[in-house]
């Protein structure tokens, strides 16, 4: 099935939101719930590593994103 660029970039455009969103957003609310869960330090610094490589991961994520839709805007094809 083939897909339109405008479509494509589209797509991309909303994968990029959500990262921007989506993982900031959840990640405010988790340390949030976590501080004042009451959970044992170790536990909580666990929580709080993975966070942080969810953040980093998502970042790197919207970069590869954002590379591939100046890649799909410079090429010449209207349908992937």
């Amino acid at each position: 099935m083939a897909v339109t660029k405008a479509e494509l970039i589209k797509k991309i455009d909303e994968a990029i939101y959500s990262e921007d969103t989506a993982v900031s957003i959840y990640t405010k609310h988790i340390k949030t719930a976590v501080f004042w869960s009451g959970l044992n330090p170790e536990i909580r610094e666990h929580i709080r590593i993975e966070l942080g490589i969810l953040e980093k991961e998502s970042m790197r994520h919207k970069n590869l994103l954002e590379d591939l839709k100046k890649k799909i805007e410079k090429d010449e094809r209207n349908v992937f």
